[in-house]
């Protein structure tokens, strides 16, 4: 019997300023492995480029130790929601895992869908698969991804904003005749 070998795939975590939906930090790595170990570099990361006010991961990124980072170091407000929600809140080690467990805005949570709108947009426009074979390659494609997307959004916001500029103010006034 031959020993299967693992595929090993490029993952990739990004951190999103919400508002704007442009990305402000990445992470790259093969994969399978646990999304946990990207939460540090990346909030760091995104918190020198803009500091962060509300730090929102999915169950993934369940760990006291990111909630901490994210609230006692940062100064921010952290949403990371239990990874098993089956278990007591006595049973839960942690205490912003706790008060994870009593509940959370789920509005503010909501906002994470912007970090998958984000990939889902970039995917459609420039596609799924990665061409390069290299590693060094690879990541080098990933990160111009990111630099294409950030520069297409950009544009996108400011023509919004010269179009809105450029639009005449509706009047209420009569006309004089």
């Amino acid at each position: 019997m031959t020993k299967r070998r693992t595929r090993r795939f490029l993952k990739l975590t990004i951190g999103v300023e919400l508002r704007t939906q442009l990305v402000t930090s990445i992470k790259l790595r093969r994969g399978p492995a646990n999304d946990n170990r990207d939460f540090e570099p990346v909030v760091r990361k995104g918190h020198s480029v803009k500091p962060i006010k509300v730090g929102i991961g999915d169950k993934g990124y369940d760990d006291e130790d990111n909630h901490e980072l994210l609230r006692d170091e940062l100064g921010a407000m952290s949403i990371i929601p239990a990874r098993y929600e089956n278990v007591p809140i006595w049973r839960t080690r942690g205490r912003y895992r706790k008060e994870m467990k009593r509940g959370y805005s789920k509005k503010t949570y909501h906002q994470r869908s912007k970090d998958e709108t984000v990939f889902s947009v970039a995917k459609r426009t420039m596609g799924e698969e990665v061409r390069s074979v290299r590693v060094k390659a690879q990541n080098n494609e990933m990160r111009f991804r990111v630099i294409a997307y950030n520069a297409s959004r950009t544009v996108s916001l400011a023509y919004s904003l010269v179009r809105g500029f450029l639009q005449s103010p509706v009047s209420n006034r009569p006309l004089l005749s």
